[in-house]
């Protein structure tokens, strides 16, 4: 499963981004899974450059 997530850099907004996010189950993990995977992308956000611990 794949998602690509388009995203404006806050301080030029004519630098737009595509963010893929890659889910790589099997075909039978699949159903368990996809679920948690679309909450994940939908908490994806612009975040201050910071690493995150």
């Amino acid at each position: 499963m794949q998602v690509h997530l388009s995203m404006l850099d806050a301080a030029d907004p004519r630098k737009p981004s595509a963010i893929p996010l890659v889910l790589t189950v099997t075909a039978a993990q699949h159903p368990a899974v996809q679920g948690d995977f679309r909450d994940f992308a939908h908490t994806v956000r612009p975040g201050t450059g910071a690493a995150s611990a």
